[in-house]
């Protein structure tokens, strides 16, 4: 399985940069002329036409199972293939064979820990950030994955650096289906509350998500997220909230003011949650607040 996920990854090479073709094509005669030569049509016509068609994500997954369960050097062969066929028209077949495989390689053991292996996650943030790079962005099926695994395990290790990438895609796909579901909600709350506090490019993308689905399906937890994440946000320490930020959110409020004539209920909520731990609003929260919680 080594030859043919680097045969996959080194002929991909040898069509993105000709220039190395000589080098990279005697690497691929010394290395991988082992290689069933079946799989070896297979991985050279999915790089030919940059598509998965039912056909071939059959022999894929065939392949895959050919010496039994698949490990970690098949996933990461499907993740090479995503990487390469994305934004092409593929089976969906294909999809659904991608987010099967990966879902059960990374939750085979998480079931009954409830959390992911620290190896497994390495794995993942390697093979997402390889994503980011190649295509610039998070794609669906893999916000999928990452979904599945927060369902089945309950927990997501933190993904570092590509914090910003998954919330804008996640962002993305929640402006697509204007809803925002308990996956999406328990995907943002593992990204955002992993800083202590919250970081402010990630609660302004909380207020962006809020003001995206006005009278729209929300699951019950988005609220408590909201509201939690931005009290956290807006703490200097416990019991004390910086008056500084209290400003800032007064420019929020009047933002959405400006753009739905009346706060979210979520904002409604906030100030609540805000006024029976502060003395005494600013001017501009006060007013909000007498408009709508008095």
């Amino acid at each position: 399985m080594i030859s043919a996920y680097n045969y996959f990854r080194r002929l991909r090479e040898l069509k993105n940069h000709p220039e190395e073709m000589p080098s990279i094509k005697q690497e691929l005669y010394e290395i991988f002329h082992e290689l069933p030569v079946g799989s070896k049509r297979l991985v050279e016509k999915i790089i030919d036409d940059s598509t998965v068609d039912e056909t071939e994500s059959g022999q894929i997954k065939e392949f895959m199972y050919r010496e039994g369960r698949p490990g970690g050097y098949e996933v990461r062969l499907l993740f090479e293939i995503h990487d390469h066929v994305y934004g092409h028209i593929n089976d969906p077949s294909w999809e659904k064979l991608f987010l099967d495989e990966t879902t059960k390689f990374f939750t085979e053991s998480s079931k009954i820990k409830k959390k992911l292996p620290l190896a497994k996650a390495a794995m993942l943030y390697d093979q997402v950030k390889k994503s980011i790079h190649r295509i610039g962005m998070v794609s669906e099926i893999e916000l999928a994955l990452l979904k599945n695994l927060i369902d089945i395990t309950g927990d997501l290790i933190s993904m570092k650096g590509t914090n910003k990438q998954f919330l804008t895609a996640l962002f993305e796909e929640i402006l697509q289906d204007e809803k925002i579901d308990f996956k999406e909600v328990e995907l943002l709350k593992e990204m955002v509350c992993q800083n202590k506090p919250p970081l402010e490019e990630d609660i302004d993308l909380l207020f962006d998500i809020n003001a995206a689905i006005v009278g729209k399906p929300r699951d019950d937890l988005w609220q408590v997220l909201f509201v939690e994440s931005v009290v956290l946000y807006m703490m200097n320490q416990p019991y004390e909230i910086d008056r500084a930020k209290m400003n800032w959110l007064g420019q929020k409020l009047q933002k959405t003011m400006e753009k739905h004539q009346r706060l979210t209920p979520e904002e409604v909520e906030l100030l609540g949650n805000l006024k029976g731990q502060v003395d005494e609003f600013p001017p501009v929260l006060h007013n909000f607040w007498v408009q709508y919680c008095r």
